[in-house]
């Protein structure tokens, strides 16, 4: 019996994906781990009726928890404030207890969508002008406050991205404010922004065009490995609400996040700078053609290159539909499973056509180096690891590798290397000779030492890169595409084995009672270190 309001097509939908087939169309959710932690706050309702309603805020926060989801937090780590739940104090409470739960090595995310304002300061230098968040009662929580209230969560976590809807632009606010927004296809769209006592110099936007450029962008400062930023827009532009989808940005981040962002570089994962340029696409074609609005910049700080999801097997957008209502049909859909392409012909009404999607091939195939140097890019900046190694010049034929190790921590040790043929990755350690990659904080362990195996230099010549890990956690490498290689393991590098790999270092495999007395970490945190050796003949 067929489920009433189930259409044929949709019967479809639900066997695609309990097929395993959605993996090659879309997103797999991740499972859930206990060290990702969320802060949501969104606020479309103020206490002072001056201050513009957001009628989208409703719609981020629900945007905030699918992009939560995607990051692989639990339902129970995510603290969600609301409109009057949002007070100033509450937000203040709610950092504060966030950083009581956070635990050396966790992930965090934390977002924020409502009205952003910016006042004169006599303390500042320069244009003595203060950027703030506007909590719901009206007060602000200043941008040197919030810096100081999350820098304790970002000296502890492996990761943390802060994601900011609002900015801190402005000459919209009052009565030029209303003015200011404006309708699109049936949404109201509105600047989230409000002066808050803020004098003509602090709030110039650069996006209106009848706005001056008079604000100067406040110069960037560094941002540690482990901290993300992203921003709705630039530190001088007004960022906009829509009432029906919320934050342009927030809207477009989302759906980057959950499976049409590229990966550009062809490494096997999409970083937060290729989540961020989808998006910055997906505003860009929002807002083009309105009259008078030069765009909304996204921005992102700190460590872009950091993976923030896994996004599934190939991390590419899908290409142009290809249409069939037959299993026999040519294209994507021919290479259907036979089950699958079944139902594609018994689901199908007569004279409807099935789209189905094909991936696209990345802009570029990233080199077995860069596909280490991206992993490298997703350490814990507060693990350090010593590593060298003896010989940096290797003759072909003749030498073998030598490399000494020295961690910080106790952990997991491991060493890749990214052959000179630019093609071959081989995990050289751990390995079927030695199998136990175990290590103590402070004990130097010179590999490959007595284990009766060797690396001889095999060409071509060039350089060949070593990607050296200490991980918290073990990592699940038999669950690599791969093929044995004397005792190593040889990755392959097609577009499977490449998002394999990248997911697989990083990210840890906690077991079952994990962060108890005597068991592994949890955590997905690793220090790590790249080194070069040059093969010549």
């Amino acid at each position: 019996m067929k489920a009433p309001g189930l259409r044929p097509l949709a019967l479809l939908a639900a066997l695609l994906c309990t097929s395993g087939l959605a993996g090659a169309f879309g997103q797999v959710p991740p499972a859930e781990r206990n060290t990702r932690h969320a802060l949501v706050i969104g606020i479309g309702e103020y206490s002072d009726p001056e201050i513009p309603r957001l009628k989208g805020a409703v719609h981020d926060v629900a945007s905030a928890r699918r992009m939560a989801a995607a990051m692989a937090i639990a339902p129970a780590n995510i603290t969600v404030l609301r409109d009057h739940e949002a007070t100033a104090d509450r937000i203040r409470a709610e950092i504060t207890a966030l950083n009581g739960r956070v635990r050396d090595g966790d992930r965090v995310f934390v977002y924020y969508s409502g009205h952003g304002t910016r006042w004169y300061d006599q303390s500042v230098k320069l244009d003595g002008c203060t950027e703030g968040l506007m909590a719901s009662d009206g007060r602000v929580l200043s941008s040197v406050e919030l810096g100081q209230r999350l820098a304790p969560l970002a000296q502890r976590a492996d990761k943390m991205l802060v994601f900011y809807d609002a900015c801190f632009s402005g000459g919209v606010a009052g009565a030029p404010f209303r003015t200011r927004g404006f309708s699109l296809q049936g949404e109201q769209i509105t600047p989230k922004f409000t002066r808050a006592g803020a004098p003509e110099m602090c709030a110039q936007p650069s996006n209106f065009r009848t706005r001056s450029l008079a604000l100067v962008m406040q110069q960037a400062q560094a941002v540690p490995q482990n901290v993300v930023h992203i921003a709705a827009s630039r530190p001088d532009e007004v960022s906009f609400d829509s009432s029906t989808v919320g934050g342009f940005a927030t809207a477009a981040w989302r759906d980057c996040l959950l499976g049409q962002a590229q990966d550009l570089d062809g490494s096997g994962a999409i970083t937060a700078d290729e989540v961020t340029r989808c998006a910055q696409a997906e505003v860009d074609r929002a807002l083009a053609g309105q009259p008078g609005i030069l765009g909304q910049q996204m921005t992102v700080a700190g460590n872009a290159g950091f993976v923030p999801a896994w996004m599934g097997a190939d991390f590419t957008r899908p290409a142009a539909p290809v249409v069939t209502a037959s299993p026999a049909a040519a294209g994507p859909a021919a290479a259907m499973p036979p089950a699958v392409a079944a139902a594609v012909a018994a689901l199908t009404p007569p004279g409807v056509a099935v789209q189905v999607p094909a991936p696209a091939a990345p802009l570029r195939r990233a080199t077995s180096s860069e596909i280490l140097g991206e992993v490298h890019g997703q350490r814990d900046g507060t693990r350090r690891i010593v590593a060298t190694v003896r010989q940096p010049v290797m003759k072909i034929g003749r030498d073998s590798l030598d490399i000494d190790v020295t961690p910080q921590r106790d952990g997991y040790l491991y060493v890749a290397m990214a052959g000179s043929d630019g093609r071959s990755l081989v995990l050289l350690y751990p390995n079927t000779l030695a199998p136990d990659n175990r290590v103590r904080a402070g004990q130097r362990v010179s590999l490959p030492g007595a284990a009766g195996w060797e690396i001889v230099a095999a060409g071509p010549p060039g350089p060949e890169t070593l990607l050296v890990m200490v991980t918290d956690a073990p990592r699940d490498l038999g669950s690599l595409v791969q093929e044995r290689s004397g005792p190593f393991t040889k990755t392959l590098l097609d577009a499977s084995g490449r998002a394999r790999l990248q997911e697989v270092l990083g990210n840890g495999t906690p077991a079952a009672g994990c962060g108890q007395p005597g068991a592994a970490p949890c955590s997905d945190a690793f220090g790590a270190a790249l080194l070069r050796v040059q093969t010549v003949r």
